[in-house]
């Protein structure tokens, strides 16, 4: 499996949670998501360099002619197609889709989405290197707080059960800053589908408080092909000072490279350091395990009603 969000489990999992009907168009899947007032949005998720490679003009062709079909009958504001690569060399097989058609009525383009559905900047640490490399690499702080939290006897243990524990704290974070956050069916439905064939784990780090075994700190990781996922996380603001969440991700480091993964994929941080991005704080803690930024072309409109997608556009800028 080379990309997980391009598979029949995640095409599974999308269904469980939120989309109505999918489509395997020319081997890419699409998604389709119900709007308000009978319409609805299209949407490829993360689709691969590996994917666009195989696509030749006929079959963009064809793709075209489908996605056109798909977003008559089904009233579509628009297409959302998602890039898990930077290459600007290969997105103008598929921005070049109106031109390949003329018969869509008007003229109609692509246009960067106004908002990504996931990251367009991650941190990948390479696996490749040597344990004591990876330590190396580390900036100083989070070598040190790594030892902390083994000085503190946090243990760190995977299982599928653990989304309990996990939704505990993701739950407890969201209400805490007041934010909106995903119900637990969510998560369960994730761990479900995708640990079939091994696709997800799920760590929690717990210390001893008051003679009790409480969990601190959790990570849902996502398998997808030479990369592990760091897709989601929570921890305790309460223990902060014992620094599980710094021993559960050297764990799950350690576990994912002897597993053979090739990368570890932090998954999302604010783009150029930027302060004031709502993923700042995260950022900085994901940063002090060393790694390197890898951006993405991201996620790019194809709009055949402008007006709805306006309105679209507007709504969710206050929702979010």
């Amino acid at each position: 499996m080379n990309n997980i969000f391009q598979s029949s489990e995640w095409e599974k999992f999308k269904l469980e949670t939120g989309y109505q009907k999918s489509f395997w168009v020319e081997d890419v899947l699409i998604l389709e998501k119900k709007l308000p007032l009978g319409y609805s949005m299209l949407y490829s998720p993360m689709v691969s360099k590996s994917q666009v490679n195989q696509l030749t003009s006929k079959s963009v062709s064809q793709f075209s002619e489908e996605l056109k079909k798909i977003a008559n009958e089904d009233n579509s504001i628009f297409y959302r197609l998602e890039f898990d690569f930077q290459d600007q060399k290969l997105i103008h097989l598929f921005t070049d889709l109106p031109r390949l058609i003329p018969k869509w009525g008007k003229p109609i383009h692509f246009r960067k989405s106004f908002e990504e559905m996931q990251p367009e900047h991650t941190l990948l640490l390479d696996l490749t290197l040597p344990e004591d490399e990876l330590l190396a690499q580390m900036k100083q702080k989070g070598r040190y707080n790594v030892r902390v939290a083994e000085r503190n006897e946090i243990s760190i243990e995977e299982s599928p059960t653990e989304v309990e524990n996990f939704y505990k704290l993701y739950a407890e974070t969201g209400q805490r800053h007041k934010i909106t956050y995903r119900n637990k069916r969510y998560f369960e439905n994730l761990v479900e589908i995708l640990k079939e064939k091994g696709y997800a784990s799920v760590y929690t780090a717990y210390g001893m408080i008051e003679g009790k075994k409480t969990p601190l700190a959790s990570a849902v990781i996502v398998y997808s092909g030479k990369k592990a996922i760091y897709m989601f996380g929570a921890s305790s603001d309460e223990y902060k000072n014992l620094m599980a969440p710094y021993l559960l991700h050297w764990q799950i480091i350690k576990e994912s490279k002897a597993a053979g993964y090739k990368y570890y994929d932090f998954f999302g941080i604010a783009p150029d350091d930027d302060p004031k991005h709502p993923w700042a704080g995260v950022t900085r803690f994901k940063k002090q395990f060393g790694g390197v930024q890898e951006d993405t072309l991201g996620s790019f409109d194809l709009i055949f009603k402008p007006l709805q997608y306006q309105v679209f556009k507007i709504a969710e800028k206050i929702r979010r």
